[in-house]
């Protein structure tokens, strides 16, 4: 399923093919965020990303550039870190 809107933020339209929007990346930020103590006007606030934006991460609605991830996670005092993990047989 495609889905088609226009963002301010991303200064057009942003296309969205919702089967390759990864779950896991907005329940981390969601967990990031709650146990920064912030809500997501304060995260928006810090981070320069828009609360909406920062909702439909959350909710597994966009997947979030690698910048938008630096600029998250900078907005709540951490570091971004990336792992490749090994997959569990």
């Amino acid at each position: 399923m495609t889905v088609i809107w226009y963002a301010s933020s991303h200064k057009g339209v942003v296309v969205v093919d919702k089967d390759y929007v990864y779950p896991e990346v907005g329940e981390a930020l969601r967990k990031a965020r709650e146990d920064a103590g912030m809500s997501q006007d304060q995260l928006a606030e810090n981070s320069g990303i828009s609360r909406i934006t920062i909702s439909r991460i959350e909710q597994a609605h966009i997947n979030p550039s690698f910048r938008s991830l630096e600029a998250l996670a900078q907005g709540m005092g951490r570091k971004l870190t990336i792992s490749f993990d090994a997959l569990d047989e």
